[in-house]
């Protein structure tokens, strides 16, 4: 199959975590104390925000703000 940059993380998906940086929407967030490199559906993502996995391609992973619900 050739080079594999980095594996698929799935089990992240759903995982609730802290932006560890401000999302610019790229950043860095702690989830399940790792710290990993994600990108924000788009919207700006202060540092100290709860968030949440929403997907998880290859070394991208894509988060959104966590609801208060």
């Amino acid at each position: 199959e050739g080079y594999v940059s980095a594996t698929p993380r799935g089990d992240l998906i759903g995982k609730a975590g802290v932006a560890a940086t401000d999302l610019r929407p790229a950043g860095v967030a702690v989830v399940e104390g790792e710290r990993i490199d994600v990108v924000s559906e788009g919207d700006y993502i202060a540092s100290g925000a709860a968030v949440v996995v929403v997907r998880a391609e290859a070394y991208r992973h894509v988060v959104r703000p966590q609801s208060k619900a």
